[in-house]
């Protein structure tokens, strides 16, 4: 594999892993509200606009990255959405009962968010 290959191939990769970690958020946000019985449509509809707006964040990024001739809007965007639905799918994963092992730090980090 060249250089070239890499550059070239990485922001279609990481496109594709941005959709994938949107579409397991979306997945478990309904897995965590069909068992805490709050499945509420307003809340999927402000979801669903936040997946969208990610979704035009990403067409942004690529478009001012195309212009400017540079790969660091699109790849700031899709890292900083990668970590965000990240921690979204494994707090959702811990809220319908998978043990997975940081959990605590995630609620530690939680509690923080409503101190505030």
């Amino acid at each position: 594999m060249t250089y070239d290959y890499i550059i070239n191939k990485t922001p279609n990769m990481l496109i594709l892993i941005a959709i994938y970690m949107i579409f397991i958020d979306i997945i478990t946000g309904y897995l965590k509200a069909a068992k805490l019985k709050k499945i509420n449509s307003s809340i999927s509809r402000d979801g669903y606009i936040k997946k969208i707006g990610w979704i035009v964040a990403i067409i942004f990024g690529y478009v001012l990255d195309m212009l400017l001739q540079i790969n660091t809007f699109l790849y700031g965007t899709i890292i900083i959405l990668i970590a965000t639905e990240g921690m979204s799918i494994y707090e959702n994963l811990s809220e319908i009962g998978v043990k997975l092992p940081f959990t605590k730090y995630f609620e530690k980090l939680k509690e923080r968010g409503k101190n505030k």
